[in-house]
């Protein structure tokens, strides 16, 4: 079963779940997130959520709490092989970059350069 079968609101619902699961939980698992986050998707399993739908609210939930905080973000479920998407909680914009111009400004040698072997 995948996330296609259910519909929006029981995902907002088991991701609200989640988000409570979070912040309830979060002083017990202080410097220990993964536990924390696999403590959260065993809870939503609890109530007949799929492992891998669970485990992908708990992130979610997490990224809403990350949010909150004014942390800027990347948003994978909206990113594409292609395009990924940065999300600035603190302006509410977000920002569409090409994987390719990532390559052009950040990773792809000058062209005047010998290109090294890896």
């Amino acid at each position: 079963m995948n996330t296609a079968n259910h519909p929006a609101d029981y995902l907002d619902t088991m991701q609200a779940a989640a988000l409570t699961y979070l912040r309830r939980h979060e002083c017990e698992h202080l410097g220990h997130s993964q536990a924390l986050f696999t403590c959260a998707a065993e809870h939503l399993q609890l109530m007949g959520v799929p492992q891998h739908t669970a485990e992908r609210l708990v992130v979610r939930a997490h990224d809403q709490i990350e949010a909150l905080k004014g942390h800027r973000f990347l948003d994978i479920d909206s990113s594409t092989g292609d395009v990924v998407v940065l999300v600035n909680p603190a302006t509410g914009l977000r920002y569409r970059i090409p994987v390719q111009e990532i390559f052009d400004a950040l990773i792809d040698e000058d062209p005047g350069t010998q290109r090294a072997t890896r």
